[in-house]
């Protein structure tokens, strides 16, 4: 049971007497409930007999209809205990310490409300003050909905600081953090550790200079000022300290919270060539606006730079490479057959008309311009170049009527356009042609030419207009 209160804790007016003798009854129940935001009179059996609110708000409650019923059964279920304790504590002392307990409203969050429940001296009905909780359990919703999300942007935080740490340490190149201002070693991967044959826990805090032999540290030091202040990429050779190991480095300035510092990559020289020349050959296609792709002679991607992935609305590299540059390239398999097969013969293709596929499902016309890597006379390595074009039509034309249309113009298509789209204008243009001489054949008679062609008067005006032919004959007459 809850200690007992056994007198008021605050004071009373002293001359009440001479201040209240006049007060008329509505005085006396004005200064009841004033002083609280939901006032109620409580019989001795612990009844509602009067209810007062201060805010309009409160009656959508349903408070007024409160008047009658037991105080106990206006509350929820796990507030009896705490309406049993107020009636209680309010017996034996006439004065209760305060409880809080929520009033249920259908359709509405339950109304929280902290009573204290006293006895005034001369009167039959018991007085419980209310103070409306709701603004305070709003503020406290909005704690408890703040800190959630703060613990799972903190999770999120955790988890990716997770994954970069894995990623770090997972990586087959040697990566070092090393601060712009002081140059000391900020973190280093496992990988880096093991080339340096010695622990990473030791190296933290480090100056990175202590990292190479003696004779190499004024040019490292010179090498980390002029990429931290110049903000341009820098290579040298090093040796590892304690056993002379070279190394080929690589310093990149970059920005981490407002401030410079630099990573810093080791490859071991023996075989470090291969890997920065690929490394070379990412930086020269990402340096590019156009979409560059370099394939092997089948069409599989050995590397791609990011306008190609803009284009194909591809996430990242890893989706591409080693993939079949026709998974996107041409209206079928064909298109690269046709390109690999003229790069193989010619040595390059320059605006090869073709389209691409990208991951949503739609269709752009694009010019592919493709030729063999200098050095890779069998072919093995194919640069393309993947240029988005305003409208087929422009790449190519079908020779007009009375224009000297051989095959060779058309064969000089094949390769350059799908058959399909050869084949729908090639069409276009034999019936205009045909509509032309069966209107010659006529002079002009709309139709005897309809009847000549096999259509219907109003299908030849539709084609006519298709055409341009609406005033053909309007010059002769």
């Amino acid at each position: 049971m809850e200690k007992q209160v056994s007198r008021h804790n605050h004071r009373i007016f002293s001359r009440s007497n001479r201040l209240f003798d006049k007060a008329s009854p509505e005085t006396i129940a004005f200064l009841a409930s004033v002083g609280a935001d939901l006032s109620l009179l409580i019989s001795p059996e612990g009844d509602i007999v009067d209810v007062a609110y201060r805010e309009p708000g409160v009656e959508r409650y349903g408070v007024d209809d409160w008047i009658g019923r037991a105080w106990r059964d206006t509350v929820t279920p796990e507030c009896f205990d705490k309406i049993d304790a107020l009636l209680e504590e309010n017996d034996k002392t006439g004065t209760t310490r305060r409880r809080q307990v929520n009033h249920p409203a259908k359709g509405l969050p339950d109304l929280p409300v902290d009573y204290s429940l006293v006895t005034i001296e001369g009167m039959p009905w018991r007085l419980a003050l209310g103070e409306d909780m709701r603004k305070l359990s709003d503020i406290q919703q909005q704690l408890v909905r703040t800190q959630t999300e703060l613990e799972s942007e903190y999770r999120k935080i955790r988890e990716a600081e997770g994954r970069y740490r894995t990623i770090f340490h997972k990586t087959a190149q040697a990566i070092i953090i090393v601060d712009g201002d002081s140059h000391a070693v900020i973190d280093i991967n496992l990988t880096g550790a093991n080339l340096l044959h010695q622990p990473a826990s030791r190296l933290i805090d480090k100056p990175a200079q202590q990292l190479v032999e003696r004779d190499d540290r004024n040019a490292l030091t010179d090498a980390l000022g002029a990429a931290r202040h110049g903000g341009a990429r820098k290579t040298l050779t090093l040796r590892a300290a304690g056993h002379g190991e070279p190394l080929n480095a690589v310093i990149e300035p970059y920005r981490e919270n407002g401030r410079g510092n630099l990573m810093l990559s080791l490859l071991p020289a023996a075989g470090a060539s291969a890997e920065m020349s690929e490394s070379a050959d990412m930086a020269l296609l990402d340096s590019f606006a156009e979409a560059l792709v370099i394939i092997d002679r089948k069409g599989m991607i050995a590397a791609a730079n990011d306008p190609f992935l803009d284009l194909i609305h591809v996430l990242n590299k890893s989706m591409v490479i080693d993939r079949n540059l026709n998974g996107w390239l041409g209206a079928s398999s064909v298109d690269l057959q046709v390109l690999l097969s003229r790069v193989r013969e010619e040595g390059q293709v320059r605006q090869f008309s073709t389209v691409v596929r990208d991951e949503l499902g739609t269709t752009k016309t694009v010019a592919v311009s493709a030729a063999r890597m200098p050095g890779e006379s069998d072919g093995q390595r194919i640069g393309v170049q993947i240029s988005e074009a305003a409208r087929r039509d422009a790449q190519f034309t079908v020779p007009s009527p009375g224009a000297d249309a051989g095959s060779s113009d058309f064969a000089e298509l094949v390769g350059r356009v799908p058959l399909k789209d050869l084949i729908r204008e090639a069409v276009d243009v034999i019936e205009k042609m045909c509509i032309e001489a069966a209107l010659r054949q006529t002079d002009n008679n709309r139709a005897s030419a309809a009847d000549m062609l096999g259509l219907s008067r109003q299908s030849l005006y539709i084609k006519l207009r298709r055409h341009g032919l609406e005033d053909f004959g309007s010059d002769n007459a």
